[in-house]
């Protein structure tokens, strides 16, 4: 699931702004009366992620998903997923958790939250170098 949320986040960045119009020559364009622009809509936008407190990569990962899982990505997962996933994250191998995070993809459309999982159905505790790893598919958890 990981290694979905952050390949379609990267190509999401990686997309090609549309091509820019072409010039028109003044010259041959007719004149025409165009009718009264309608103001834009925006689209729904989701909260900003906090910037990364502690320095940790695993940090910016959960603001990753969380920002996906919040526009509403996700929401296919829930039902194929139906678990919340409780993270850990060292600093090094046997160190205390410096980050504690629950990815709950039981309700909703999903969602990231730091802090201690509710009812977790699995907890996963590895060190930020392992996290990162694995959401990059280097790592097998």
């Amino acid at each position: 699931m990981m290694a979905i949320v952050m390949t379609n986040l990267e190509n999401k960045a990686k997309a090609k702004p549309a091509a820019p119009a072409k010039p028109v020559d003044a010259a041959a364009a007719k004149p025409t009366t165009a009718a009264p622009a309608k103001p834009a809509t925006a689209a729904p936008v989701a909260a900003p992620v906090a910037a990364a407190s502690t320095g940790l990569k695993s940090e910016k990962i959960f603001g990753m998903m969380a920002t996906y899982l919040n526009q509403g990505l996700g929401k296919d997962l829930i039902p194929k997923v139906a678990s919340t996933f409780g993270f850990e994250i060292l600093e090094t191998k046997g160190a205390k958790p410096v980050l504690v995070y629950s990815i709950n993809l039981k309700e909703g459309q999903g969602k990231v939250e730091k802090g201690e999982p509710k009812g977790a159905d699995a907890t996963f505790t590895m060190t930020d170098a392992d996290f990162d790893q694995v959401c990059m598919g280097k790592l097998n958890p």
